[in-house]
C-alpha cells in the first residue's frame, strides 16, 4: 500500500473527481478527511471509506471562506494530529442560459460550415457575481487551503499538496473565461509555492485534466460533448479513475523527484 498510515484531506470530495481520489487514497491505506459544502454527500463518502478499513471524517466547509478553511484544518489536525496530503479539488462550473444558447448555435455552425460565426459572448455578458464566485472557489480556495496546510507540513518537514488545475488553464476554454482564468491562476500559484515549500520538504504539484466524465459536465448539451470528443485524439472523455491514478502518484513516494509540475491527463486534447 502506497499511502499506508498517512492522513489526507480532499476538498470537494462529496462527488466526482474528489470522491474517486479519496477512495483511491483509502484503498492505498490512507485515512481520508472528506470536505464538501454539503454534509450529506461528504458523510456518504466518509462511510464508503470507513468500509474499506481506514479512518475517515466528513468536514463541511466553504473553501472560498478563509474562516471556514481555518476551522476545517483545525478539526482535521485535532482528530488525527497531522496532515500528510492535501488535494485542492473543490470547484464549480457556471454557464448562463444565454451563453449556452450561443454555444449551441456556434457548435452547429462549426459542424455545418467548418467555422463558427456566432460569438459565444461569455466574457461580454458575464455578471460580476459569476466571475467572483468562480475565482473565489477555485483560486481563493486553493490558496486558503494551501496556506493552512503549509502551517502543518512545513514545521514537520514533509507533505504533499496537489492542486486541481485544468486544460482550461493551459489553453483557455471557449465560453469559460472565469474558469480558465481561475485554473491558470492555480497553475501559477502551484509553481510559486512549490519553489518555496520544497525547502521544507513539502512537494507542491498540479493536475490539469482534460474533459472527464463527471457531473461537472452535466450542463453541457449532447452536441457540445460530441464536439469535445471529436477534438480529443483518444476519441472519448476521461474517467475519474484515470485522474485519481495521477493524484496517487503525486501523493506517494513515487513522485519523490516531481516538484512544481503540471501533469495533464487529457487524451491528447492539449499536447
Amino acid at each position: 500500500m502506497k499511502l499506508k498510515g498517512r492522513t489526507a484531506l480532499v476538498t470537494g470530495a462529496g462527488a466526482g473527481l474528489g470522491r474517486e481520489i479519496a477512495l483511491t487514497f483509502a484503498r492505498e491505506g490512507a485515512n481520508v478527511a472528506i470536505n464538501d459544502v454539503r454534509r450529506e454527500p461528504a458523510s456518504a463518502v466518509a462511510a464508503e471509506i470507513e468500509a474499506l478499513g481506514v479512518k475517515s471524517m466528513a468536514v463541511v466547509a466553504d473553501v472560498s471562506d478563509s474562516v471556514d478553511v481555518r476551522a476545517m484544518f483545525e478539526e482535521v489536525v485535532a482528530a488525527w494530529g497531522t496532515l500528510d496530503v492535501l488535494v485542492n479539488n473543490a470547484g464549480i462550473a457556471l454557464m448562463s442560459d444565454a451563453v449556452k444558447a450561443n454555444f449551441l448555435q456556434a457548435v452547429g455552425e462549426l459542424v455545418a460550415n467548418g467555422r463558427m460565426e456566432t460569438s459565444v459572448g461569455a466574457a461580454r455578458m458575464m455578471a460580476d457575481s459569476q466571475w467572483r464566485r468562480t475565482l473565489s472557489v477555485h483560486l481563493d480556495g486553493t490558496f486558503y487551503c494551501t496556506r493552512e496546510a503549509l502551517k502543518v507540513m512545513e514545521p514537520r518537514g514533509s507533505g504533499k499538496i496537489i492542486n486541481m488545475a485544468s486544460i482550461a488553464g493551459l489553453t483557455g476554454i471557449l465560453g469559460a473565461p472565469d474558469y480558465s482564468a481561475a485554473k491558470a491562476g492555480i497553475i501559477g500559484l502551484t509553481k510559486s509555492v512549490a519553489r518555496e515549500a520544497i525547502a521544507r520538504g513539502v512537494y507542491v504539484n498540479a493536475i490539469a485534466p482534460g474533459y472527464v466524465d463527471t457531473a461537472l459536465l452535466d450542463f453541457l448539451e449532447p452536441a457540445m460533448k460530441q464536439m469535445i470528443i471529436a477534438q480529443t485524439p483518444i476519441g472519448r472523455l476521461g474517467t475519474p479513475q484515470e485522474v485519481a491514478a495521477v493524484a496517487l502518484y503525486l501523493a506517494s513516494d513515487d513522485s519523490s523527484y516531481t516538484v512544481g509540475q503540471v501533469i495533464s491527463p487529457n487524451g491528447g486534447y492539449v499536447m
